[in-house]
């Protein structure tokens, strides 16, 4: 069992006109965590600026509050907390779970708050004690209000597996970890999550990364006990997964403008090109987990911009008009009682001529993205939406375009999804872009595909001001399939070379291609159709995040032994 500290749960102080509250302590169960080959379990990872010009928020400086939750030690974190598709090291150090709550805005700039695990390396190591570098990470996209990545070690909470991941990865090697829950999630008092509105995730991020430093900095002076022999060193390092991957874009972007420095970033298999992957959805290629995803972003982006539909019934079909996410309730149980379509986003075959003739895509159309009845998104609303891509096409999908934003979509969705568009925007710190380009749910050719193109064209326009990036396609496996397309690309100065990155590679591709025979040969039996299912249902959250993990580790790990 891990140790229970109950009798030392004690929050900070704040300032009588703080409105932070105290975070509720949990006892999280201690049991192996194994990554689901369900479909539910491989969508709850998964997700998703008119270019560089966004809006800035002042982030919350003021002190928040923490409460002590759990510790585990060395041995327990390999023993509990590992991955079981993953290549996790075993644990230098153990790990110490506290709750942040803290303020932040909404996406309308209303104030609300926000909860984040704050994780912390212990133990008599050497890379355990001293001053430590600080991993801002952010998660993937769930529908669970529940979701706490406090709760490491709890498999009762659907944060469980990609917590126990980051734990064992980072904060056991070293790491203070800083995970925010989003506003909108857990104990946030928010009625929506601002699902991909890059100005309010980002400035999320930034308020609880700043309120995780004053509470280590105040326990420091305070000689508490889970701060005694550990210190921020300065060093910041961003990462994330799918909808956390488009996060850690847009967070490295607002610090960069705020003049704070960022070590290095690894976004991986993010939905950078946000207007791009709209316009392919809506046109037909729906991709895994649209149905998630839709409410999530429409609720989010009519909370910022107020246009996106006057009410829900205008996108949504009647009977899931009142469909709200996250929820209190398992998706799956939003959809056995009716709330949601299970995967069905548009209808199947519709008569509106502006859809006539568009292609079913052909990796969802045998997985049901489309249904005669029972689908989410009004097909009028479609037509509207697909008749602006016509108008005013995106510059990825024009003939001899420029791979940005459309100049002027006229749609109000549109509008929107070009405003949080991340392409053009260059990082100038180390970065590592990590994905999977089979993957059916955030499409890599598409996002990560798209931002290389731009930034190799950033590279060679401006070669006074290097480049430091690598991106890494973690799927080798159909490399005959793709000619000239690298998985393996590097740009910008040779100083990437500085870290084993041919090795890292040649790893992390062999244990991705290793899963991968592993999940098929487990559905064989059952038949090809079994055997397809399971390779996409586990391609995005169950057989990439772990890989793209291994890699993030590995290129943080050469960047903070370099500093």
């Amino acid at each position: 069992m891990a140790t229970s500290q109950s009798d030392r749960n004690s929050a900070v102080s704040t300032a009588s006109n703080q409105h932070s509250t105290i975070a509720t302590t949990h006892k999280p169960m201690m049991s192996r965590c194994l990554l689901s080959v369900a479909i539910a379990s491989s969508l709850l990872l998964v997700g998703c600026g008119d270019d560089n010009d966004f809006d800035v928020v002042d982030t919350v400086t003021a002190p928040a509050t923490s409460e002590f939750v759990e510790t585990f030690d060395a041995s327990q974190v390999d023993t509990s907390l590992t991955i079981s598709n993953s290549a996790t090291p075993t644990a230098k150090c153990g790990v110490t779970i506290e709750k942040v709550s803290y303020d932040t805005k909404g996406a309308a700039d209303e104030d609300t708050n926000a909860t984040a695990a704050l994780m912390l390396p212990t133990g008599d190591a050497v890379e355990c004690q001293g001053d430590r570098p600080v991993l801002l990470y952010a998660h993937g996209t769930t529908t669970d209000k529940s979701y706490d990545f406090a709760q490491v070690g709890n498999n009762e909470n659907p944060a469980a597996g990609e917590a126990n991941l980051i734990a064992a990865n980072f904060a056991a090697q070293g790491y203070i970890v800083v995970a925010p829950n989003y506003a909108g999630y857990d104990s946030s008092e928010l009625g929506y999550h601002p699902y991909l509105v890059a100005q309010q995730q980002s400035t999320d991020m930034v308020d609880a990364l700043e309120s995780a430093r004053s509470i280590i900095e105040r326990q420091k002076r305070a000689n508490d006990d889970n701060y005694v022999n550990i210190d921020d060193s300065g060093q910041l390092f961003i990462a994330g997964y799918s909808q956390g991957g488009y996060v850690t874009m847009a967070t490295a972007r607002l610090l960069e403008s705020q003049d704070k420095t960022v070590t290095a970033i690894a976004p991986s298999s993010g939905p950078y090109a946000l207007a791009a992957f709209g316009d392919e959805i809506f046109t037909g290629n729906v991709n895994i987990g649209a149905s998630r995803f839709a409410p999530l972003l429409g609720i989010g982006l009519q909370e910022k911009y107020g246009n996106i539909y006057d009410k829900k019934s205008d996108i949504f079909l009647d009977k899931y008009a009142n469909a709200q996410l996250p929820n209190e309730l398992p998706f799956g149980e939003l959809v056995d009682t009716g709330k949601l379509p299970n995967n069905a986003l548009f209808q199947k075959n519709p008569s509106d001529p502006v859809l006539a003739g568009l292609k079913q895509g052909k990796v969802f159309s045998v997985l049901g993205g489309y249904d005669e009845n029972d689908y989410l998104i009004k097909t009028g609303f479609r037509a509207a939406y697909v008749a602006d891509t016509i108008k005013n096409p995106d510059g990825l999908w024009a003939e001899n375009g420029n791979g940005l934003t459309a100049a002027t979509p006229e749609n109000n969705l549109r509008k929107a999804l070009k405003d949080n568009d991340l392409r053009g925007y260059v990082p100038r710190m180390p970065t590592l872009i990590c994905g999977g380009n089979q993957d059916p749910t955030v499409y890599f050719d598409t996002n990560t595909g798209s931002m290389v193109k731009l930034l190799q064209a950033a590279a060679a326009n401006n070669p006074a001001k290097p480049l430091n990036i690598t991106v890494l396609d973690v799927d080798k496996d159909n490399e005959a399939q793709r000619p000239g397309k690298q998985t393996f690309t590097m740009i910008g100065q040779a100083a990437m070379n500085k870290w084993d990155a041919e090795s890292v590679r040649v790893s992390v591709q062999t244990n991705f291609s290793d899963s991968v025979t592993k999940v098929k040969a487990d559905a064989a039996p059952q038949g090809a159709i079994a055997e397809l299912l399971a390779f996409y249902t586990n391609y995005h959250g169950g057989l990439v995040s772990p890989a793209c993990t291994q890699a993030t580790r590995e290129f943080f790990n050469q960047e903070f032994k370099r500093a």
